[in-house]
């Protein structure tokens, strides 16, 4: 019985055999491919830590309080300009000297009303003695007005006329008050939502380098600039005041904060996996990987917290696009594609 079926014994043991073989050699080599791909994959342990969101921008250090100077004086015709005390570049105080007209005509009006005041108290009327002394008044404002005083304390960035000029109206210097500094960045339509009045900032400047400079945003304009077909939005950033001299014109680079948490779960934001609108990251536990899902808030585009799914000491795969695409939520072979943290990168860290 056995000599006549023994053909068809020896067939089914050796398909029993190749099966067998077939199915060690693939669960085994996948068990193994799998613990190599954990431990080439950035096993981490997560960490609490504090996360800041900023945008990030570019501008120029300019005077918050700056003026356009010219002479009070009024006057039909012209008149020279007989001293010029300053040079650009001069810091001033206020009230300093820094020009003055020819004073001739103005003087000899103003001896002339002081010597028609003094007559009229002795011999006029008291109506008389009034119209003189304003006549006096407006005289010796006239003279006054020949000169040119600085109206703080700042820096003398332009001069527009030279001595030997004559002048009619019209400005004559330019004064910045260096005390006070800012500088105005535009700021993409995508991030002008996240923006807010007194927002904090970090500025730094390539003419003081290691050096950062505390800022707060002053003003955010009302109306968008789209020009070239681009939307900005203005912004203007205060400088904090610092013992550094810090030269007008020169350009900054500002990281505007616009959003912080503290003492929270933070992870590489290569850590995620996305699938079905839905976010995951790849938990190791004794070496075996699991998708795990998690609830995630701020992101800097580099970093992300997570808000539930995970805690300190937890092991987890940061370049989850090297491992999600041989495990699925259930432990399963699957290919998902890219993980969501890939496709979300943006921003400055």
């Amino acid at each position: 019985m056995i000599k006549k079926y023994w053909k068809s014994i020896v067939i089914v043991l050796i398909i029993l055999v190749v099966v067998g073989g077939a199915y060690y050699r693939f669960y085994y080599q996948n068990k193994t491919t799998d613990q190599k791909e954990v431990k080439s994959g950035m096993v981490i342990d997560v960490q609490t830590g504090n996360l800041e969101k900023t945008i990030a921008a570019e501008g120029y250090v300019e005077a918050v309080e700056k003026e356009d100077l010219s002479f009070p004086v009024k006057s039909s015709g012209s008149t020279k300009i007989e001293k010029i005390y300053i040079e650009e570049g001069d810091r001033v105080k206020k009230d300093k000297l820094l020009m003055e007209l020819d004073k001739t005509e103005a003087r000899l009006k103003y001896l002339q009303k002081n010597n028609a005041y003094n007559r009229a108290k002795i011999n006029g009327s008291k109506s008389e003695i009034e119209e003189a002394r304003l006549d006096m008044e407006l005289a010796s404002d006239d003279l006054a007005n020949m000169e040119l005083k600085a109206p703080f304390t700042g820096i003398i960035t332009e001069i527009y006329v030279e001595e030997g000029d004559y002048y009619t109206s019209g400005d004559v210097a330019k004064v910045k008050d260096t005390s006070r500094l800012e500088v105005e960045v535009n700021i993409e339509e995508s991030d002008i939502p996240d923006l807010k009045m007194g927002q904090e900032a970090k500025v730094t400047l390539e003419s003081l380098p290691g050096i950062t400079i505390g800022g707060k945003v002053e003003e955010l304009e009302d109306e968008a600039d789209n020009t070239g077909g681009t939307v900005t939005l203005p912004v203007t950033v205060l400088l904090d005041k610092v013992d550094h001299d810090i030269k007008l014109g020169c350009s900054a680079e500002l990281d505007i904060i616009v959003g912080t948490l503290k003492n929270q779960v933070i992870i590489p934001i290569t850590a995620i996996v996305n699938r079905n609108g839905r976010e995951f990251v790849m938990k190791v536990e004794e070496g075996e990987t699991k998708s795990v899902p998690v609830e995630t808030g701020l992101s800097n585009g580099l970093k992300i917290a997570v808000l539930s799914g995970l805690q300190q000491g937890d092991k987890i795969i940061v370049n989850t696009f090297q491992q999600d695409a041989n495990t699925s939520p259930s432990g399963n072979s699957t290919n998902q594609g890219p993980p969501a943290g890939m496709m979300r990168m943006g921003g400055k860290g």
